[in-house]
């Protein structure tokens, strides 16, 4: 894409931040891993370290400009 800042040519730099539907997840697994022993092994953590369940803020490598964030719930 073409950066509206600096008006370069670049493929943006992505940062994974955790936000609303990785929680989403976290309380999705401690719901359903209530009856299982796991949970308290703290498993319902576990969505916390994945990146895809985490929001992508894209800014450019450039200029560092944030150009936008993809977030996984609204």
């Amino acid at each position: 894409m073409t950066c509206p800042t600096c008006q370069q040519n670049i493929q943006t730099t992505v940062e994974y931040e955790i936000g609303l539907f990785t929680w989403l997840m976290v309380g999705g697994v401690c719901l359903f891993g209530c009856a299982i022993p796991l949970v308290w092994l703290g498993c319902c953590f576990i969505p916390l370290c994945i990146k895809d369940l985490k929001d992508a803020k894209h800014t450019c490598p450039n200029c560092n400009t944030h150009l936008g964030t993809y977030k996984r719930a609204k």
